[in-house]
């Protein structure tokens, strides 16, 4: 269990982080020696994840704002207030706060041993979902040099465009992560940084490991390294779940292999976008690929996405989706010019920008039309061709 101590009062949150120190498994995470505003309440439970937050009631009017918020926006963690008193009217509060229960100092042990039982029982048949982004998205390189990091460089852009929400992208080529090279930025923190630093991760260390373009969150490799040198999975998934829960959308760039960090991701997102271009060595390791995650029970959600199109490629859409096993997502024109200048002015690329913003919009789509098949090759034959 882990859990939030919100209490402006030094003697009270001092008596109970002792009395809670001697028990195990109430895990307490993070200390407020203020009422948080909305906002900071917000990031930080985002931050932690909380399966019980104790408030402190002293202040009823600072305690319902807290408890309000807990109830719309998290309903699943469980508020359990404290206080000095055991005035009647302390109760009532907590009943018109809708807290779980109340505590009283001096706190006891085994009082506190008995709630923390039954709240456990509680969280395993209703585990806390703290709300995290259904906007998970893998690029994926059907063979290396496909533009996969170009697609997800450009789609971060114009995520950060399109909404307002928080946007990041994660770089997990640990090998030749190109994601500080699109965006021309370079930072003293990387991959290994953030996944090490998990335990007491919190948004204002966050923000350090980050390096910030504009209104975009960047996540970048680092310098090559071995295959999964000091790899912890059990804190490679407590990243995976931290940027879900405080990012609305989050684009992750991944190498050629098949790594245990790859798998990782992959397992997570939301969706995989599997990145080709229409030349047949490209589409066949797309095809072999699509038979790998199809053996991880990963193809439902993996989506094809053809880059580099020109007006006299060789196969069409419907040989090409015969060729992979997968209908086309969506398609890409071919500009080599139009790309190598956007990556040395760490810009969009201009004439990509276009297609780009249709997927994204598609992605954006609570509920996408579906459309006819033979409509969509047409369309898809004729992107190059506009831009």
């Amino acid at each position: 269990m882990r859990s939030i101590l919100i209490s402006p009062n030094q003697e009270l949150r001092t008596q109970f982080e002792n009395v809670a120190e001697s028990l195990k498994g109430i895990g307490l995470a993070k200390r407020l020696d203020a009422y948080p505003d909305a906002d900071f309440l917000s990031r930080v439970v985002r931050a932690w994840a909380p399966d019980v937050v104790f408030l402190s009631m002293e202040d009823p009017q600072a305690a319902e704002l807290v408890s309000r918020q807990l109830s719309a926006e998290f309903p699943g963690v469980q508020g359990i207030g404290i206080h000095t008193s055991h005035d009647s009217s302390v109760f009532h509060l907590a009943l018109r706060l809708r807290l779980r229960e109340v505590l009283i100092a001096p706190f006891q042990a085994d009082d506190m041993a008995h709630l923390m039982r039954d709240v456990n029982e509680h969280l395993e048949a209703n585990p806390v979902n703290i709300g995290c982004a259904n906007r998970f998205f893998a690029y994926l390189p059907a063979k290396p040099g496909a533009g996969a990091s170009t697609i997800a460089a450009n789609a971060t852009w114009a995520f950060s465009e399109t909404t307002n929400s928080r946007v990041l992208l994660a770089d997990f080529d640990t090998h030749s992560g190109m994601t500080g090279f699109m965006f021309n930025v370079a930072h003293e923190y990387s991959l290994a940084d953030a996944t090490s630093r998990t335990v007491n991760l919190d948004e204002e260390s966050w923000q350090r490991l980050v390096r910030k373009v504009g209104n975009i969150d960047l996540l970048l490799s680092g310098a090559p390294r071995l295959n999964d040198e000091n790899l912890n999975m059990k804190q490679l998934g407590q990243l995976l779940q931290f940027v879900r829960r405080n990012y609305s959308v989050v684009n992750t760039d991944l190498p050629d292999s098949f790594d245990e960090r790859t798998l990782a991701v992959l397992r997570e997102a939301s969706r995989i976008f599997l990145v080709t271009t229409p030349e047949l060595p490209s589409l066949r390791m797309a095809r072999m690929k699509v038979g790998l995650l199809r053996k991880l029970d990963l193809d439902d959600k993996v989506c094809l996405l053809v880059n580099r199109v020109t007006p006299k490629s060789d196969l069409n859409a419907e040989e090409i989706e015969e060729t992979v096993g997968l209908p086309v997502f969506a398609s890409f024109p071919s500009d080599y010019a139009d790309v190598t200048k956007s990556i040395r002015e760490a810009k969009q690329a201009a004439k990509l920008a276009p297609s780009i913003r249709t997927f994204v919009q598609k992605l954006l789509e609570k509920n996408p039309p579906q459309e006819k098949r033979a409509r969509f090759i047409r369309r898809f034959a004729l992107v190059p061709h506009a831009v």
